[in-house]
C-alpha cells in the first residue's frame, strides 16, 4: 500500500461543529481557570450552565485584551446564536484550558470558536455567534473593528 495516497476530506454534518479542526486550530487566545467545586451537578461532573459560565468568562477576558474590539458609544454585541457540542466530561478538581477565537465574520456578526480542554484532551466545543447592536437594532461591523478581527483574533488553520 502507497504511503503517498491522498486524503479523504472530512464531512461535518450541518450545524455541528467541526472538532478536528478546532483540536488541530492555533487559537488567538487561550487561557486557564479553575474547575470549582460549584460547578459540580449531583453526578460529580461539571455542569453544563458551569461550562457555558467558563466559556462566558474566557469571552470577556478576550474582548478586554484586545483593546481594538471596543465598539464606538451607542454600540454594543449580544449573543445571537449558541451551539455548544460535548466530547468528553470535565471533572473537580482541576483546571481546564479555554481556547478561543474567531471563526467567522459576517456584516452585522462574529462568529467565536472557542473550545475546553482538560488534561490535554478536547471536552467541549462551541461557537457562539455575538451580533453588533445599535439602538436601532444590528449593526454594521466598524472597519476598524472589522480590520482588528481579520488580523488578530481569527483562529489559524
Amino acid at each position: 500500500m502507497s504511503t503517498n495516497s491522498p486524503q479523504i476530506a472530512r464531512k461535518v454534518p450541518p450545524g455541528r461543529i467541526d472538532r478536528a479542526r478546532f483540536d488541530s486550530a492555533t487559537f488567538p487566545s487561550v487561557i486557564e481557570l479553575p474547575i470549582r467545586f460549584d460547578d459540580l451537578d449531583v453526578l460529580w461532573h461539571v455542569n453544563n450552565v458551569a461550562i457555558i459560565a467558563l466559556l462566558q468568562e474566557a469571552r470577556v477576558q478576550f474582548n478586554r485584551a484586545i483593546s481594538s474590539l471596543a465598539l464606538p458609544d451607542g454600540m454594543r454585541t449580544v449573543v445571537g446564536a449558541m451551539t455548544v457540542e460535548y466530547g468528553g466530561e470535565l471533572t473537580y478538581p482541576g483546571l481546564v484550558e479555554i481556547s478561543s477565537g474567531i471563526v467567522a465574520i459576517g456584516r452585522t456578526s462574529y462568529t467565536f470558536g472557542q473550545m475546553i480542554r482538560q488534561n490535554g484532551k478536547g471536552a467541549v466545543y462551541s461557537q457562539i455567534t455575538m451580533v453588533v447592536t445599535n439602538t436601532n437594532g444590528s449593526a454594521a461591523i466598524p472597519d476598524g473593528v472589522r480590520s482588528a478581527i481579520e488580523r488578530d483574533c481569527m483562529i489559524k488553520d
